[in-house]
């Protein structure tokens, strides 16, 4: 399955198997359960996002009422990238008081304008860009909020045609005033950054935020020297002469950044673009996913390269 597929294509209920006088679901070991009533065929590998939408479309499906998907929910059905953990529950928003989570859909009790309730082309009901950009922000943590708020900032930023900090403001001018969360909404949406350039990317920053160490500059460019164009970094720290990369395994293996190339070609040429940006830049470093998961690790890595916590300078 890819990202663009129906998700709902998968789907497998528990009563329309009845219904059509079939073996019960959860009696197929051809089939995993989603959720309670809903299930799903167990050879298909799923990414994080696809399996929550699964999700999404079984609860909707299962419901009589009609939902508004919203939070970490509306995000996935926007496309965002999030960590497994702040997709754990299917989040829905309807007017009242108590919240409460049941067979794993989280109910928040608020309001949401009119404007900012979107019928996707799919039918279902969910929260603006800008509308889920803010709850995420007001209910959300370092180093995973980012993930979900870089992407929707430089989608909003797209489809308004508005640059960085006009977004910004206009999502923090959203942020209903007196709410539960507001100050950390507003500190989340101002280090919100459309200029970082993936997942990985954007959990790096969110856990040098955590270890208090200079922020980069993103995206920098360096002119190539031995023919027209530049080099694109992720990470630059200038006063520190030092450039940063994530390694995300994709710039190695997809076909949309190998180009047909052969891994020893794709290696090659990597190094040769290193050498080049070394010429503006003496030091670099470079970690992965697994590195930018982990805080302690990317500290470790970050320090070896002269990148440590602000407050250690003064000592």
């Amino acid at each position: 399955m890819t990202e663009s597929d129906d998700p709902r294509d998968s789907l497998v209920s528990s009563r329309v198997r009845r219904l059509e006088g079939g073996e019960p679901p959860h009696r197929d070991p051809a089939l995993t359960r989603v959720r309670r009533g809903y299930f799903r065929p167990a050879d298909v590998k799923l990414s994080i996002s696809q399996a929550h939408r699964l999700r999404i479309f079984a609860t909707a499906d299962a419901r009589a009422t009609e939902l508004i998907f919203t939070h970490a929910s509306a995000a996935a059905l926007w496309g965002a990238p999030q960590l497994a953990a702040d997709l754990s529950d299917v989040h829905v928003t309807q007017p009242g008081r108590a919240r409460r989570t049941t067979a794993g859909v989280r109910v928040h009790r608020a309001a949401i304008p009119d404007e900012h309730v979107i019928t996707l082309a799919n039918g279902l009901l969910v929260a603006s860009r800008a509308w889920a950009a803010v709850q995420i922000a007001a209910s959300g943590s370092l180093p995973g909020v980012l993930l979900p708020l870089d992407h929707l900032v430089r989608e909003i930023a797209a489809e308004r045609g508005q640059n960085h900090d006009e977004v910004i403001e206009s999502l923090v001018g959203l942020v209903p005033r007196g709410s539960k969360g507001r100050a950390r909404a507003e500190r989340h949406l101002r280090f919100a950054d459309a200029r970082s350039g993936s997942a990985g990317e954007s959990l790096s920053r969110g856990q040098m935020r955590l270890l208090e160490v200079p922020m980069p500059d993103l995206q920098v460019r360096f002119p190539r020297g031995d023919q027209p164009g530049d080099d694109v970094v992720d990470f630059d720290w200038p006063a520190l002469d030092t450039f940063g990369e994530f390694d995300g395994e994709a710039k190695y293996f997809a076909a949309e950044f190998t180009q047909g190339r052969s891994a020893a070609e794709v290696l090659w040429d990597e190094k040769s673009r290193e050498d080049r940006i070394r010429r503006h830049r003496p030091r670099g470093v470079r970690w992965g996913w697994k590195d930018a998961l982990s805080r302690h690790r990317l500290a470790r890595i970050l320090a070896a390269a002269g990148i440590v916590p602000l407050r250690r300078t003064c000592e």
